[in-house]
């Protein structure tokens, strides 16, 4: 279904939208929760959260009990080592996504995990090797039922010490995280 802007006003319920991840969320620029025209949006922040223990946290609980509409997950990058294979791990992160929609009947969408210049205990040449590997698995897997998406993000955007975002870096990537969610709701601006 598309609408525009005046039709989200007078109409359409606000969509509750929940970003679940690691330190890009929890530096996001805003607090939550955060009130726009179209979305509620809550951020679920959890620093050095992995797919691997994102169920263990309190942020997931919290998430789960929020009930969004749509949860973006922004994971994977605390994960990824010199043992990390492609393959498994992107069904490990497809089956996350798929319990989260189960557990809270949302639209997952899974954002891609993006480059860093400076990862921990991995070459950034190997670390990127890695990444563009499971985000190329991920696009492809994926069903109409859980969703896959590129962050806009590049190394540019990356903060001094290669691995989190700079100031500019975040509104980019939140701006990004907005324009999704227009467009997978068909929300059209006027």
């Amino acid at each position: 279904m598309q609408f525009s802007t005046s039709q989200a006003l007078s109409s359409d319920p606000v969509k509750k939208v929940g970003i679940l991840g690691h330190n890009y969320v929890w530096r996001l620029p805003f607090t939550s929760p955060l009130q726009l025209l179209w979305f509620e949006v809550r951020k679920f922040d959890s620093p050095g959260a992995k797919v691997s223990n994102i169920t263990q946290r309190s942020e997931w609980m919290r998430c789960m009990e929020y009930r969004p509409d749509t949860v973006l997950l922004e994971l994977g990058g605390n994960d990824i080592s010199v043992d990390t294979k492609p393959n498994e791990f992107s069904h490990e992160i497809k089956d996350l996504a798929l319990l989260i929609e189960e557990l809270t009947g949302a639209d997952c969408l899974i954002l891609s995990i993006e480059p860093r210049l400076q990862p921990r205990n991995i070459s950034s040449g190997q670390y990127n090797t890695i990444t563009r590997a499971v985000n190329r698995l991920l696009g492809r897997m994926l069903d109409s039922k859980s969703r896959f998406r590129g962050s806009g993000l590049q190394k540019e955007d990356l903060g001094y010490d290669g691995v989190h975002l700079s100031l500019e870096g975040n509104q980019k990537f939140f701006k990004n995280l907005i324009d999704i969610c227009k467009k997978f709701w068909g929300i059209n601006d006027v």
